[in-house]
């Protein structure tokens, strides 16, 4: 059969479908957006929270299941964010965790969210997959009651396991994100923004190693949690001028106030990583960021001739030439 990968539309969605397919493995792409997929990749526009007949039965028939559905971000400020987290995070991963047969191996992507945070700046700890959770917001909280259900199929006898990525860059990422949201000011000649203090850090995962950390998790059937991060932290600050070098363009910079749940520091502790998947993610940051911003770079180039080629197949009358 296939590989099923809910959400296979999304930032992390795009990369891992790429992984597998590298790997000559049919994927079945499951998302509510419409997307082009690729070349050994077939396509159902769904939704997962939702009862659903073909889902349903390519679930039943995977070979294994990644479940990256979700509703992402921890800024959202939408009245109605509160129940969207819970449908989309909680209850779509039950669904999905439910239909799929307990001999089948799922792989939840859950969040270093809710850790709650590596300690002070200064002194920051590595988060221990074994560690007390604290999720600190919605948005933490949601994950960590997907990851209970995860717990309850593990224990009903069921083939699981956890991943949390640590805040994931590079090519395609989501544009609310801080590094996607300063090069598309930088292109644009905005100021940007930039939230609490600059020496708060992060632990930065290349996109490509969160993919390869996944599937590895799925061949390899590891049914426990395990950290998909650098083992690195960055402060802020330097992640800033770094995007800004390499766009060329000397940034100007409003701070404004931190969110409740966002955390002074992340970090991973990346030993299980290590020991389970055979790797550790890369930490060169300067890299990371240069394909960032070409990606984008070439993205915002194609956006820029559409509306050009679109004008020079206009007739007279105002009304594009037939295709």
């Amino acid at each position: 059969m296939a590989v099923v990968v809910t959400g296979a539309a999304g930032f992390i969605g795009r990369h891992v479908v790429r992984r597998i397919r590298q790997r000559g493995i049919s994927v079945v792409g499951v998302d509510r957006c419409t997307w082009t997929p690729m070349a050994g990749e077939a396509a159902i526009v769904a939704d997962v929270a939702e009862p659903d007949l073909v889902v349903d039965r390519m679930l039943r028939r995977a070979t294994g299941v990644i479940h990256l559905a979700a509703c992402a971000g921890v800024r959202d400020h939408r009245p109605d964010v509160a129940a969207r987290r819970w449908r989309d995070n909680v209850v779509a991963g039950a669904r999905v965790l439910e239909v799929t047969p307990t001999s089948t191996m799922v792989v939840v992507a859950s969040s270093s969210s809710v850790y709650g945070g590596a300690g002070p700046v200064d002194r920051p700890r590595p988060c221990r997959e074994d560690d007390p959770v604290a999720p600190q917001g919605g948005y933490a909280r949601s994950k960590w009651a997907l990851e209970r259900r995860a717990m309850r199929r593990a224990a009903a006898g069921g083939a699981v396991g956890v991943v949390r990525p640590f805040t994931v860059a590079g090519p395609g990422q989501r544009p609310d994100m801080a590094i996607g949201r300063w090069i598309a000011a930088l292109q644009a000649g905005r100021e940007l923004l930039r939230y609490g203090a600059g020496d708060r850090r992060r632990d930065i995962t290349d996109v490509f190693d969160v993919a390869e950390g996944i599937v590895r998790m799925l061949d390899r059937r590891i049914t426990t949690t395990v950290n998909l991060g650098t083992g690195v932290t960055h402060r802020l600050d330097d992640v800033l001028t770094l995007v800004a070098r390499r766009c060329g363009v000397e940034p100007t910079i409003r701070v404004a106030a931190v969110h409740p749940a966002d955390v002074a520091t992340t970090l991973a502790d990346i030993d299980r990583c290590h020991r389970l998947l055979g790797f550790i993610p890369e930490a060169d940051l300067p890299a990371m960021i240069d394909r960032q911003v070409s990606a984008a770079t070439t993205l915002r180039s194609r956006d820029d001739r559409a509306p050009r080629a679109a004008a020079e197949r206009m007739p007279a009358g105002g009304q594009l030439a037939a295709d």
